[in-house]
């Protein structure tokens, strides 16, 4: 790999691949709800199949450049994602959707501001990393805009009990395996929010802080939505 080539957090191919992401997850979704209503299960199927192609190629990639490999196994919290939402994509169902809601856009954004990349644009690893990333965020704001999904108070602690089983056993493979899903077992190479949380595995307590309280901040906009539709029902204009 030569400095040229080398991944550069915000340089112009990683804002130009975060500013397309951001294009397409509002204007898709947008285009489709506006324009052609009739055609939402099929752009929702259509967004799937993308879904599960961009993580074959993928596979196919690490298979032909590093061989057979645990790291394959389907266990980091991004590529979870990735089948969830093809799964709600297809199904439109609240339960998967509330957990890609969070994982996605608590993750998966993550992710995106600070990706463990060492190459850089045109490097197949960066294409595919913002092509199977980005989706994720494109059906979670489909599955808003589109599909009228949301998460619900309760989801919250469906998620998060979800997240810490996910985490409890994926935590013991890596043990079995020398593995890092979930980076668990040690911080991401290149920058990211997990360097100012401590040293390994201290930094697992206020990492679950953070799960929590971005779940509380995702959450947020429709608390605020709901409590302002509630007043006005209450209190409608030109009533007594």
């Amino acid at each position: 790999m030569t400095t040229a080539n080398a991944f550069q957090l915000f340089g112009s191919p990683h804002l130009a691949a975060l500013a397309s992401i951001a294009a397409v997850a509002l204007l898709l979704p947008m285009a489709v709800r506006s324009r052609a209503p009739h055609a939402a299960s099929a752009v929702g199927a259509a967004l799937a199949v993308a879904l599960l192609a961009q993580e074959a190629a993928h596979v196919a990639f690490v298979l032909a450049t590093q061989g057979p490999s645990v790291q394959l196994l389907p266990l980091h919290l991004c590529t979870l994602a990735v089948y969830l939402s093809a799964w709600m994509l297809v199904t439109r169902s609240p339960r998967v959707y509330e957990i890609v809601y969070f994982w996605g856009l608590g993750g998966t954004t993550q992710a995106l501001a600070t990706p463990d990349l060492a190459r850089g644009f045109p490097a197949p690893e960066f294409l595919l990393f913002f092509a199977g990333h980005g989706l994720v965020i494109v059906g979670i704001v489909y599955g808003a805009l589109v599909y009228r999904l949301r998460p619900s108070p309760a989801s919250i602690l469906r998620v998060a009990l979800i997240t810490l089983a996910l985490a409890t056993g994926i935590l013991a493979v890596n043990v079995v395996l020398g593995t890092n899903f979930l980076y668990l077992m040690q911080k991401p190479a290149e920058a990211s929010l997990m360097d100012w949380l401590g040293p390994w595995p201290w930094y697992w307590l206020p990492l679950i802080g953070l799960a929590l309280l971005s779940f509380l901040i995702l959450y947020a906009p429709y608390f605020i939505a709901d409590t302002v539709r509630s007043r006005r029902h209450r209190h409608p204009r030109g009533g007594d």
